[in-house]
Formats: C-alpha cells, sequence, structure tokens
C-alpha cells in the first residue's frame, strides 16, 4: 500500500546569470511505502557562492542541507566550475503531520543572503494511523498568545466532560508533547541540525531525528521499511496512549469521572494537521482577537514586566513587532483556518466577552455535549469567580476596556502601520479595519 504519492517534480526555469545549471534528481513520481521521500540533486552558482538548498513548505524551512556530495557527474559536464565536484545535496523528509497534499519549494541560499527557487515537488500521503483507540478526543484551541487563551480555556475547563489541567494559566500541554514526539522521532535523519550517528550518545539532554535512517539500514531487506513504517506506527501508538493516560489521571483527581475530551492550547503550527491524522474525530477551536488589540496587549505585557516577552530579541521598534507578528504567528493563523474551517469552529474574543453563554453554546454544539443553560451557566459563574492568579495576567484595568484598546494604545502613526500591515487579515475574521 503506497504511503506517499509523489505526483509531480517540477524544475524552475533556469536564470544563467543565478546558476549555471541544477537539478532535482529525487524524489521520482510515483508511490512509496514509508512515511517519508528523499530529496537530492545538485546546484552550481553563477557567481555567488551557494551556502546550503532550503525545502520548504508555507514559508516554513523543513530542512536546511549543505552542497556536501560527491558529484562527479558534474564535475565532467561543467569542468571549469568551482565547487562542481561537490556540488550535490541530499535530504529526506517525513511526511507525518503535514498537510495532506502539500508542495515542497527548493531553493537555493546565496553567501549574501539572496534565495533562488529551484523546484517544487506535489505529493499526497496517507495519514498515519495508530491501532491504539483513544479514550479522550482532542480539543485544539488553535489561537496566539493575548487573544483571550486563559479566559477560553478556563470556560472549557468548567465542563465536566472537558479535561484541563485546572491550573492558572491552564498551559500543561502534555499531550502536544507527546506528539510532538511522534514526530520528533518519525524524523529520518538530519546530520546537520539534529542528531549525528557518531555524537548523539554524547548529550545527554535530547534524543532528535533518528541518525540511523534511512542510511545505513536501507541496504538491509525489509529494515527501512519497518522502521520507515512499521516504527513511525509504534510510536504513534506509544504517544497516543500516554496522552490519555496523563488527562485520565488529570481528570481522576479532579473529580471527572465521566470524561470525553481533553483540551489544550496549540500554535497554527505542524501540530494541528499531525492532530488531525491520529484522531480523525477530534475538534479544532480557532479563537481570534482583533489583531491590533493582540498587539496593543503584548506591547503592554513587554512593559509590564519589564522584559520582552513577546517578540524576539532583534526587534527593536514597535514598528518592526507589528510587522514581525504580521509574518509569523498572524500569518500562520490566517493561512491554517481556510484550510481546516470546514471541520473546525470559529470564535472571536469579543464575541465571548459580549455574549459568553451565546458564544459558549455554539462551542459546545460543536463539540456535541450538553449545551443546556443549566451547563453553560454553571462553566461561567464558576469560570468568573474571583481569581487572584488572574491579575498578573491582564494588563488593562478590566475586560471591557480591553476590547478596541489599540484605539487609545497605539500612536496615529503604529495605526497606519497596523492598518497597512494587518487590513486583510482583520477582514478575513470579520474585524472593521
Amino acid at each position: 500500500m503506497a504511503v506517499v504519492e509523489v505526483h509531480k517534480v517540477a524544475q524552475a526555469a533556469p536564470q544563467l546569470d543565478k546558476l549555471r545549471g541544477f537539478n532535482i534528481d529525487a524524489p521520482r513520481v510515483g508511490p512509496s511505502s514509508v512515511y517519508d521521500i528523499e530529496i537530492a540533486g545538485w546546484a552550481i552558482s553563477a557567481g555567488q557562492p551557494i551556502e546550503a538548498v532550503e525545502i520548504h513548505a508555507e514559508g516554513t524551512i523543513l530542512r536546511r542541507v549543505p552542497l556536501d556530495q560527491q558529484r562527479p557527474d558534474v564535475a565532467r559536464d561543467y569542468p571549469d566550475a568551482p565547487g562542481a565536484a561537490v556540488s550535490g545535496f541530499r535530504a529526506w523528509l517525513s511526511v507525518v503531520g503535514l498537510e495532506p497534499g502539500v508542495d515542497l519549494q527548493l531553493r537555493v541560499v546565496f553567501a549574501d543572503g539572496a534565495r533562488h527557487r529551484i523546484g517544487a515537488i506535489k505529493l499526497t500521503h496517507e495519514p498515519l494511523r495508530a491501532t491504539y483507540q483513544p479514550k479522550l478526543q482532542p480539543i485544539m484551541l488553535t489561537t496566539m498568545g493575548r487573544a483571550g487563551t486563559t479566559w477560553t480555556m478556563r470556560l472549557l475547563s468548567e465542563h465536566p466532560q472537558i479535561v484541563v489541567h485546572r491550573w492558572h494559566p491552564y498551559e500543561l500541554r502534555t499531550a502536544r508533547y507527546w506528539w510532538h514526539m511522534i514526530k520528533t522521532l518519525s524524523e529520518p535523519r538530519d546530520p546537520y541540525r539534529s542528531a549525528q550517528a557518531d555524537f548523539f550518545q554524547t548529550n545527554k539532554q535530547w534524543i532528535g531525528y533518528n541518525p540511523f535512517y534511512p542510511e545505513p539500514i536501507s541496504v538491509t531487506p525489509g529494515l527501512r521499511e519497518w522502521m520507515g513504517k512499521t516504527y513511525v506506527e509504534e510510536l504513534a501508538n506509544f504517544g497516543m496512549r500516554f496522552a490519555d493516560e496523563t488527562y485520565l489521571k488529570i481528570a481522576e483527581g479532579q473529580g471527572q469521572s465521566n470524561p470525553v475530551y481533553l483540551a489544550e492550547k496549540h500554535r497554527a503550527d505542524n501540530l494541528p494537521w499531525l492532530v488531525w491524522e491520529l484522531y480523525p474525530n477530534a475538534k479544532e477551536i480557532f479563537l481570534v482577537r482583533d489583531f491590533r488589540d493582540v498587539i496593543s496587549s503584548m506591547l503592554a505585557f513587554n512593559v509590564k514586566h519589564g522584559r520582552q516577552v513577546f517578540g524576539p530579541p532583534h526587534v527593536k521598534s514597535d514598528e518592526d513587532f507589528i510587522r514581525f507578528m504580521r509574518s509569523s504567528t498572524i500569518r500562520q493563523l490566517a493561512r491554517s483556518y481556510p484550510k481546516r474551517k470546514e471541520r473546525a469552529h470559529l470564535i472571536r474574543y469579543e464575541d465571548l466577552i459580549a455574549d459568553p453563554a451565546t458564544t459558549l453554546r455554539g462551542v459546545l454544539r460543536y463539540l456535541e455535549l450538553d449545551a443546556g443553560d443549566a451547563t453553560v451557566d454553571g462553566m461561567v459563574g464558576r469560570a468568573s469567580a474571583e481569581n487572584p492568579e488572574m491579575k498578573g495576567h491582564l494588563t488593562s484595568a478590566n475586560v471591557s476596556t480591553s476590547l478596541g484598546r489599540w484605539r487609545t494604545s497605539l500612536s496615529p502613526a503604529l495605526q497606519d502601520v497596523a492598518r497597512e500591515e494587518l487590513g486583510d487579515v482583520l477582514e478575513q475574521f470579520g474585524y472593521a479595519v
């Protein structure tokens, strides 16, 4: 049975001012019985030295490999080209957690930082299927920081059939840890940025990708198929079982006798795709908030705590912070939601604050749980109880003043930057620009 099907390998049109030549040798069009593919080829620069080849999808770099493969055939065809003898690249990439139909893009990275596309690979893959039958189904709250995640998780935690570790700020994500483990330990070797065959045992703090797969075990009949498929599915069984056992233990400790779901916060990264593979009956709630308010809250949180909690150190100005958020987390949300909206549920923080009962009732109907008045009123009432821990989390005097705060907290110049950078994604999620 085919696990991966490569439908097309397309090479970019040559640009002789950038590259004297290049080729994508692998993969070949056709099926594969394992959860990974080999990507290989070569490239010769026309000027600037080539530092690496990147393989990426939707802007996320999945692999970055140097040109370190011996290519006597290329040296023969380009005898006067510097570096032609060692102009090859080779990598293996797991499809676990990738979108079901994905376009992989390949590009060379020059020494001056410039990038040039050399081709694309179109493939589809079967979902990773484990034999383990989960006792709890996941609820993924896919969102970003300062978007109302703590309040939403607190509300969910008050339903008797939803297991959330009731400890502020509701950040226990052990299931996500086990799922991340499945993704990481099923990845083929990447000696440039992960475990190395000769040195992995010297580092007791991390494991990394499998340094022995698919080479050299691929020379043994049947071993690659076992390592590339059976082993991966057994990893899935292991991770799903421990996700279950963790949350069943939490449910027992919290007096929840009939749990149905475990709920955790998620980013709009690769893991929700993997969770949907492993749990066809999973649920995903996208939580959004006016991104201008999110940014206002992040900037205020940084000031309140006297350090840069949100944003990388290299982002120095508020204008650059807005651009950074647009190019990273906000872009991921904007790309992820349309692809999964048919099986997900969208809520807006503003609606949750203005009319929590109605918003929560819609969530519970999506989850196919009791959404009666007694259940909803009880969840809202218990979640609204005084909680001293929330004071360190808040950046507004009260909840109502956090809505539309950007109008007063962002300067006119920053509002212009926000309008320019965020206008389309605000409209995408129903916000007026």
